[in-house]
């Protein structure tokens, strides 16, 4: 697998969307399945994190899938510990494949959106907004707090980072 059809495959993945080489990998490695048929008398489920993606797989093959808390609980475990479960595979691998496709997805996001070049800039200046209504309710909080104590220092220091 190149890191190419990684990311090509991550894509499809965040998008809910079922991909050949999943539907494949899906056939091959589980047993098979009644499109038609009720999927309780499956005997088995396919956990998935994302319930779009569920039901895609659940259209296209006919594989019951199910989300859910425990299902996110199972799949963290197995990312933890994926290394163990494969031979030949160590956690330092593991964590340069992870970082490589997180790089490369990100990128591919931002370049996603061509209608907007600034578009880091924009959140950025969106965190920094966030962040001063966040400090300006913190500082409301101290004087308030602060207040029931001593009510005259709020006349006496104006200064908000004196004041805290």
């Amino acid at each position: 697998v190149s890191a190419a059809d990684a990311l090509e495959q991550i894509n499809a993945l965040s998008e809910g969307d079922m991909t050949e080489s999943l539907q494949d990998f899906l056939e091959m490695s589980l047993p098979k399945v009644k499109k038609a048929g009720n999927a309780k008398k499956c005997g088995f489920a396919v956990g998935v994190a994302d319930s779009k993606l569920g039901s895609a797989v659940q259209d296209a093959t006919g594989i019951p899938c199910t989300t859910g808390e425990d299902v996110r609980e199972i799949l963290r475990g197995c990312r933890m510990h994926l290394a163990r479960f494969t031979d030949g595979l160590s956690d330092a691998d593991v964590s340069r494949a992870q970082l490589g496709l997180a790089h490369s997805y990100s990128r591919a996001k931002v370049k996603f959106n061509v209608n907007r070049s600034d578009n880091m800039i924009i959140q950025a200046i969106a965190l920094l907004d966030t962040l001063d209504k966040d400090v300006n309710t913190f500082v409301m909080r101290v004087r308030e707090w602060y207040g029931w104590h001593f009510p005259e220092m709020g006349k006496i220091i104006t200064d908000n980072i004196e004041y805290a």
